[in-house]
């Protein structure tokens, strides 16, 4: 319908699509803006908590530790988070859960039980505070609050996060009332903007109608009486553009319809040429007609499937099946021919040999002008050494090349994905980290080949001792890594460990000696000790050299004081 309209009709609504797609497209970068100014206000929000709540959290790990007392390690957190300041309106408070200020830019509110302050709206607000960070919770609340010596309320958005151990809460907010002005501001350009390009269309669209479509309506008609066979005389146009150019073309098309013959013997001179780069060609060319019976094959067929020209023409292409797929895969691939004319994939068939070979196969239908099919050309080739090639290099990226257990990037990678599949299915996830302890005498004594042979017995001895769905992998030198996916218990991650160090005390036999060794292991859990790799790596990497500063060959959880060692 729409190729059916005039050109200067067809000219005009795309230009009325273009400026509604360019409101469209104008309308929601205005409202992208505006979200992204709020979530900035947010971020920052966030960003001043989670900064007074890193230095509450060192003078907590300093009572832990025994270092001062509560009382003493609140007084400096407080004194800490006094000094965070970013300017008048941006700020950090701290209170507890009566709820008293313990902390606020104005002396006035410290010590103060603000449980009767509400906002614009009528809302206890720090009511509200409290239960967004209840236990160690967060979230952002949005108020109408004045500004410092303002009693007008404005829009503003607080970030609120609870520290669990204090039961204190810190929040910090910022104003957002001025993103609306500048909306409105951005908007009114946007306006502006679109209005001018209206009507520059407007002008271009008068333009190309008066310098185009109407000497191209002229040149049509030139062209409907050429083509029904009339002497026409072609006008010469002195316009040097496009419509000139096509009006000398037309004067060209009629000289050359007297080379008719010219061009068919070089067209014959072509279809030589191709049959001679069809009997040559590497890759095998099949022809097929309407029915899907093979007409036509060259010399590379023969050679990849086995199959002479006699023993296929005339039959179907099914005598290369090789029973590996099923028939939704075909029925996808009729499908695809029958609606786009053309399937390319790959695929395994069956050599006259009975060899079962991965090839990579191309279809394209043969269709007349009228979109009716007559047949069908497939290319195809041999792919099976090109596969074992890069199956051979995809296992030698990812694994090491000693112990054939998985390297450092590719458990980088699995433990991401484990995460993830964690995350999605709520399982728990464990992470040892293993570093052996005495190896270093053994390269030293007995030479780097007996190491070497060392690390492969270790690798064996790992594989032997975790779950089928546990990875192994060799961190580097004499580290190791395990990790531990859907584990059930805790315990679970402890009982492989404590297994591992003690299959790794067993001697070794090294070139008729006896070697023995022994292994640090730091266990991490997922998400008790992190919930991304980075954090869940550096817990478990913490975890085992705690372990040898305390003594080597055993085993040592991440954030736990308790050890277990294994003799």
């Amino acid at each position: 319908m729409f190729f059916d309209l005039r050109i200067g009709v067809r000219l005009s609504l795309i230009v009325v699509i273009l400026l509604a797609a360019l409101a469209g497209v104008s309308v929601y970068a205005l409202h992208e803006i505006k979200g992204r100014l709020l979530a900035e206000r947010q971020s920052q929000s966030r960003i001043m908590v989670q900064g007074a709540l890193a230095q509450i959290a060192r003078f907590h790990t300093m009572e832990q530790d025994g270092r001062v007392t509560r009382e003493a390690a609140q007084k400096m957190a407080l004194q800490a988070v006094d000094t965070l300041r970013y300017g008048p309106d941006q700020y950090v408070w701290v209170n507890d859960s009566r709820p008293v200020v313990l902390s606020h830019p104005i002396a006035a509110m410290i010590g103060r039980n603000v449980d009767d302050i509400i906002d614009a709206d009528g809302r206890p607000l720090f009511r509200e505070f409290l239960r967004i960070s209840a236990g160690s919770g967060n979230g952002t609340l949005s108020y109408r609050w004045p500004r410092m010596n303002d009693d007008v309320p404005h829009l503003k958005i607080s970030y609120v996060e609870g520290f669990a151990p204090w039961e204190w809460t810190v929040g910090s907010g910022v104003y957002v009332d001025d993103i609306d002005a500048a909306y409105e501001d951005v908007a009114r350009r946007f306006g502006l903007f679109a209005l001018l390009a209206g009507l520059a269309s407007a002008l271009v669209v008068g333009l190309v109608a008066l310098g185009i479509t109407r000497p191209l309506g002229q040149i049509t008609r030139c062209m409907t009486r050429l083509a029904a066979g009339e002497d026409v005389m072609v006008p010469e146009y002195a316009r040097g553009d496009e419509l000139g150019d096509l009006m000398r073309a037309m004067g060209s098309f009629k000289r050359h319809l007297t080379e008719k013959k010219q061009f068919s013997e070089a067209h014959d001179a072509v279809l030589r040429e191709a049959a001679t780069v069809f009997n040559l060609i590497t890759d095998a060319v099949m022809v097929t007609d309407a029915r899907n019976h093979i007409k036509l094959v060259n010399p590379a067929f023969s050679r990849i499937t086995g199959f002479g020209p006699d023993e296929v023409i005339g039959r179907s292409p099914s005598i290369l099946s090789s029973g590996r797929h099923d028939e939704s895969f075909y029925g996808g691939m009729w499908a695809r021919l029958t609606s786009e004319g053309n399937w390319s994939g790959e695929i395994w068939n069956r050599a006259k040999s009975g060899e079962v070979y991965p090839e990579w196969l191309s279809i394209t239908a043969i269709r007349d002008r009228g979109g009716e099919t007559h047949g069908y050309v497939a290319t195809f080739s041999n792919i099976a050494e090109r596969k074992r090639s890069e199956t051979r290099m995809r296992w030698q990226a990812e694994h090491d090349a000693l112990t054939g257990l998985a390297n450092r990037p590719y458990f980088e990678t699995a433990l991401a994905v484990a995460l993830s599949q964690a995350r999605e299915n709520d399982d728990d996830l464990g992470l040892l980290f293993i570093d052996l302890d005495g190896f270093k005498e053994i390269n030293d004594s007995l030479g780097h080949a007996a190491g070497d042979s060392v690390l492969a017995a270790v690798a064996k001895r790992l594989q032997q001792v975790v779950r089928s769905d546990d990875l192994v992998a060799r961190m580097g030198g004499d580290e190791f890594a395990v990790v531990i996916p859907k584990l059930h218990r805790e315990a679970d991650a402890q009982h492989i460990a404590e297994k591992i160090v003690s299959r790794l005390s067993e001697p070794f036999a090294v070139g008729g000696v006896q070697a023995r060794i022994g292994a640090s292991i730091g266990i991490a859990l997922y998400p008790h000790h992190g919930t991304s790799p980075e954090q869940l790596t550096s817990a478990a990497d913490g975890a085992m050299y705690r372990r040898k500063q305390k003594g080597r060959n055993g085993v040592s959880l991440a954030g736990n004081s308790s050890e277990a060692t294994v003799s």
